[in-house]
């Protein structure tokens, strides 16, 4: 998504605000020093509107923040 399409790509929210959401996700794979199976995915989640962010080892921690935040705002 563009710079200009993000400014407008909100949806209305009847009182006057935005439904949508913003959050900067981070994700990486740590390093494997056993040589022996995959770690799997580590990462952080932050929401801008509320400053909130939590760190996640898997997917569903991830989908939890995701529709937690978007349920309180």
């Amino acid at each position: 998504m563009h710079r200009e399409e993000a400014a407008t790509a909100g949806v209305a929210d009847p009182l006057g605000g935005s439904l949508t959401r913003t959050f900067v996700v981070r994700v990486w794979q740590p390093p494997d020093a056993s040589g022996g199976t995959t770690l799997g995915l580590r990462g952080v989640v932050e929401h801008l509107q509320s400053g909130e962010s939590v760190a996640f080892g898997e997917e569903d921690a991830l989908l939890a923040f995701l529709r937690e935040a978007g349920r309180t705002m």
